[in-house]
């Protein structure tokens, strides 16, 4: 099955034909040494480790905000980075010709297919026809459609008669309520109970009193 590398691999392939690429360089002008290559490979590393480590705590730790910015393939990796923090082994599916699904997950002997919709309008039936039909073809037990949107009516009945898992703002809302932070002083948020409710407020009270409804 044809693979799509994220981010993250395409860097670190990008890195190596970089550091093949010197030393085929020195190799030809007669200087190559080993201690090079040694610290060429370990400045290899500590880049792609520096950079994987970046953009992990990126994802992972983004806010809904953050996540309505994202790029349909960001918000596909956010996704998968979740999917991986859960125990689930996970590959994302060609950009073209993905036959109604952009991520494969699988854990234990269930497979999964996975629609991602990052879109800022309401998501209908042609996402739960997609993830439907995607499901024979990825040889899985069955379908899930994410989005940071929400369900038309008619895509929720599609998919409950065909037992397709829907996951939408609410759900992301859990996921990331506690990597939000305060748009005034940047401190993280934390959900409170007052005399109205429950609300979200800053960790920095009382010097900044911003607050936020759920």
């Amino acid at each position: 099955m044809k693979k799509r590398l994220n981010r993250t691999q395409q860097t670190r392939f990008l890195l190596y034909l970089i550091y093949f690429l010197i030393l085929g360089i020195l190799l030809l002008v007669g200087k190559l040494k080993l201690n090079y290559s040694i610290i060429l490979f370990l400045v290899v590393e500590i880049i792609f480790h520096k950079y994987k480590s970046w953009r992990n705590k990126r994802f992972y730790h983004a806010s809904i905000n953050i996540v309505d910015k994202m790029t349909g393939e960001e918000f596909e990796e956010f996704l998968e980075l979740h999917f991986k923090k859960e125990g689930y082994k996970t590959h994302l599916t060609p950009k073209t010709s993905d036959y109604g699904a952009d991520l494969v997950v699988k854990k234990g002997k269930e497979k999964i297919v996975v629609q991602a919709k990052r879109w800022n309008q309401n998501v209908g039936v042609e996402a739960v026809q997609q993830a439907v039909a995607s499901i024979k073809y990825y040889k899985a037990h069955r379908a899930m459609v994410i989005t940071n949107s929400s369900f038309t009516e008619n895509a929720r009945n599609l998919a409950k008669a065909n037992n397709v898992t829907l996951i939408d703002r609410k759900d992301i809302l859990k996921l990331t309520e506690k990597n939000e932070n305060c748009p005034l002083c940047n401190s993280r948020l934390q959900k409170k109970e007052g005399k109205y409710g429950f609300f979200y407020g800053c960790t920095n009270y009382p010097k900044c009193k911003y607050t936020k409804s759920l």
